[in-house]
């Protein structure tokens, strides 16, 4: 009986994991894609300029490919795929997902591979008998979480918690929160800034360990918000207070919802979420629609899902 009881538990456990790694998956790809051109520099120690252009993270060919993020700029093709675990089929999956982005479009891209978990990195490079593809692999415990947190944008200072070694990371974590405080002064962006902070942080076993700071924003208000417990939350929440947070949680979750769809299934399928969202005040529903884009494989797919929520 007890066996039993371990081995379902374990089994909640493992799904309850799985369900943050694909949660971990997209608000990584929302930082990074903010970040590119600091992640390339440190790639590949070049500087690009231009502005961002997205592409949808499916690429079909004889079969579909779906990459983490593809974007251009100034004229040049960039892959990044996120790797928070070692996997040792990323050499081959890479050679694939160059064969489809060139065959699509026409351009050799420069592929990245961002590392941000524990252990050995990667190889750049894979090879067989007959050929070989070299990328670049950057570890992201060893670049000084500095390197981003002292920077005037905001989502590249967010990158910073996933910078340094593992012993590093409530001190990293302590100065990104300080740091996104002093940079940002419109009440929503902090929100979304700070759900994503908590939740990165929950997922590195990481206690934010940092007082309320005398800003003009009161960043207690953020969805998820932990620290300064001891001294923020004694008195509790008022009612209207709670009424805030509830407000903050939907436009966070709608503004997270638009960005992946975009990122995931381009830029010209926002404008139609959009619409939809604006009649949505009920958390579970966009909780709902936002975990489709998740599961959903194709647009088609989520389209589906999306119109079954109704």
């Amino acid at each position: 009986m007890k066996k039993n009881k371990r081995k379902h538990q374990g089994e909640k456990r493992e799904y309850k994991h799985k369900k943050e790694l694909k949660r971990f998956d997209l608000i990584l790809k929302e930082i990074i894609s903010k970040a590119a051109s600091k992640i390339i520099w440190l790639a590949t120690g070049r500087k690009v300029e231009g502005k961002l252009k997205l592409f949808p993270a499916e690429i079909r060919l004889a079969k579909s490919f779906y990459t983490d993020i593809l974007f251009e700029i100034g004229g040049e093709m960039f892959q990044i795929e996120i790797q928070a675990q070692q996997d040792k089929t990323m050499p081959e999956r890479m050679f694939k997902y160059y064969y489809a982005i060139v065959e699509k479009y026409k351009k050799e891209p420069t592929q990245i591979v961002l590392f941000v978990g524990k252990g050995n990195p990667p190889p750049s490079e894979y090879k067989t008998t007959k050929l070989a593809l070299k990328y670049e692999v950057l570890d992201m415990k060893r670049v000084a979480p500095d390197v981003f947190i002292k920077s005037q944008k905001p989502y590249e200072v967010v990158v910073g918690v996933l910078a340094g070694k593992y012993r590093e990371k409530p001190e990293a974590f302590s100065k990104v929160v300080k740091r996104i405080s002093e940079i940002v002064k419109n009440e929503k962006e902090v929100i979304k800034y700070m759900n994503d902070i908590n939740f990165l942080a929950s997922l590195f076993d990481v206690k934010i360990k940092v007082k309320p700071m005398p800003i003009q924003i009161d960043i207690r208000k953020a969805p998820f918000y932990r620290w300064g417990r001891e001294e923020g939350l004694k008195e509790g929440l008022r009612e209207g207070e709670q009424r805030g947070i509830v407000k903050g949680r939907q436009e966070g979750l709608k503004e997270a919802i638009l960005l992946d769809v975009q990122i995931k299934f381009g830029k010209s399928k926002v404008k139609k979420v959009k619409t939809f969202l604006e009649k949505v005040d009920d958390l579970n529903h966009l909780r709902k629609i936002k975990r489709k884009i998740i599961e959903a494989k194709t647009w088609d797919d989520f389209v589906k899902a999306f119109r079954n929520h109704k």
